[in-house]
């Protein structure tokens, strides 16, 4: 890798073009040489007029050849014909937390009051700062690779073992996901980590990246490794098209048996893959929203997916994991967009704090060694503006609702407002606001969330 970077040849030759052209532009009204070429010898005119447009051309030569100097010192390039681009965001996180919550940075549901002896209604408030929610990725492109082009990318932040220290003073590197893609006109495919098939959409927020906003309240997101095909099977005008999709994933539960804490995960102690599938009905260009989210000016995608994994807690007990979902994305127009997802499933905790984060509930009869296994039905909603370049605002929902009477935590409401403000580039500031409402077996608990940003975006 080199840092010699230079604009695109075709855009140079145009920037040298129009500087030439200024530089040769008449002087004076061509009315008025007229009158003078009357009292002068032309002949001299002609010449001390090149000479002085020469003059300027060779000026604003001297001007652009700077400003390429100065922007090949700020890109990176690969050799050959493939190209690599850097991002960033750096950003300082203050939260303050009312009511106990299951994680005081990014939390997701209400908890039942942690001190001993609290009076009734009595909040605890928690204030932290933290840079664990920064981020750091790349993308590569290569042309022509087998009559494809391949995409390649990835993104780290800092949230690893967050949850293992209070607080965790010395946060370290995270994958969130990896992907490389092999895409033709009409076929795609993809093999990394990333998002669920069926749930392959998050809610923009900039406070809510360690683990995304909704992650119990109608959110999969968890990043998986997995290999996903697609194929376009129609194309209609006005850029319509519909495609099937298929991925095989690796197995996750979030859970160990019971008999053995420190066992595998019970999802890959079943032995088998998990299998998702999706039709996807689109108008308009893909647009990705990493590593920085936005707002849909125009274009609208629909899908509708499936779920079939498999769970072993203990022995030969083999239970299965089903889940379908929906998806929707949609510009409205005049920088309004609108994004959800919807799902009803079964054992599903492993693609992320689906049933608030449970898999099973109290022993049922007879008693197993695991419990009730859980079914949830969940979905979340949000409406983003972009009015200005430099603002987005949005507001938007979420519940998740646990089917049965044997769950702890048997529904969880969400919402939140969140504004991003770039005042200059790369500046960054954020403000996010989230209520939650949770009920347990014994009653409703409620808390709020507060977070403030501030840092650079690259």
């Amino acid at each position: 890798m080199t840092a010699h970077l230079s604009l695109p040849f075709a855009l140079r030759r145009v920037l040298v073009l129009l500087a030439t052209l200024v530089a040769l532009r008449p002087s004076t009204p061509l009315l008025a040489q007229q009158r003078d070429s009357t009292t002068r010898d032309s002949s001299g005119l002609s010449l001390d007029s090149l000479a002085a447009r020469l003059a300027r051309t060779d000026a604003a030569l001297r001007v652009l050849q700077q400003q390429l100097a100065t922007e090949s010192s700020t890109q990176v390039r690969l050799r050959s014909r493939i190209q690599l681009d850097l991002s960033a965001r750096l950003i300082v996180n203050g939260s303050l937390t009312t009511g106990a919550v299951s994680n005081a940075e990014v939390p997701g549901f209400a908890l039942p009051a942690r001190v001993p002896n609290a009076i009734p209604g009595t909040t605890a408030r928690v204030f932290g700062l933290s840079m664990r929610q920064s981020l750091v990725g790349a993308s590569v492109s290569v042309d022509s690779i087998a009559g494809a082009t391949l995409l390649a990318d990835f993104e780290l932040d800092f949230f690893s073992r967050a949850l293992d220290a209070n607080p965790p003073l010395f946060p370290e590197p995270r994958l969130r996901t990896a992907r490389v893609f092999l895409v033709w006109p009409r076929t795609e495919l993809m093999l990394g980590t990333d998002t669920p098939l069926i749930s392959d959409l998050n809610p923009i927020s900039a406070a809510g990246v360690g683990i995304p906003v909704f992650a119990a309240a109608g959110n999969l997101w968890n990043w998986l490794p997995q290999l996903r095909v697609s194929r376009m099977v129609w194309s209609g005008p006005a850029n319509w098209s519909l495609a099937v999709q298929g991925a095989v994933m690796s197995p996750n539960a979030s859970d160990r048996a019971v008999a053995n804490p420190q066992g595998a995960d019970i999802g890959q102690a079943s032995g088998r893959p998990a299998f998702e599938s999706r039709l996807r009905l689109r108008r308009g260009e893909a647009l990705d929203e990493r590593p920085a989210q936005g707002v849909w000016t125009s274009g609208f995608e629909l899908g509708i997916g499936a779920h079939r994994s498999w769970v072993r807690p203990g022995g030969d007990t083999l239970l299965r994991s089903t889940a379908i979902g929906a998806d929707l994305r949609m510009s409205l127009g005049h920088g309004l967009e609108l994004r959800g997802e919807a799902y009803q499933g079964r054992l599903l905790r492993g693609l992320g704090g689906a049933a608030i984060g449970q898999n099973f509930g109290t022993l049922g009869v007879p008693a197993t060694d695991t419990g009730v296994p859980l079914s949830n039905s969940a979905g979340w909603m949000q409406l983003n503006a972009q009015w200005y370049p430099f603002w987005i605002t949005g507001l938007g929902c979420g519940t998740d609702r646990v089917h049965g009477s044997r769950a702890d935590r048997r529904r969880n409401s969400a919402c939140a407002a969140h504004a991003s403000w770039r005042p200059l580039q790369p500046l960054l500031m954020t403000v996010e606001y989230r209520r939650f409402a949770t009920r347990f077996a014994d009653g409703l608990r409620r808390a709020g969330h507060w977070n403030v940003g501030f840092g650079i975006d690259l």
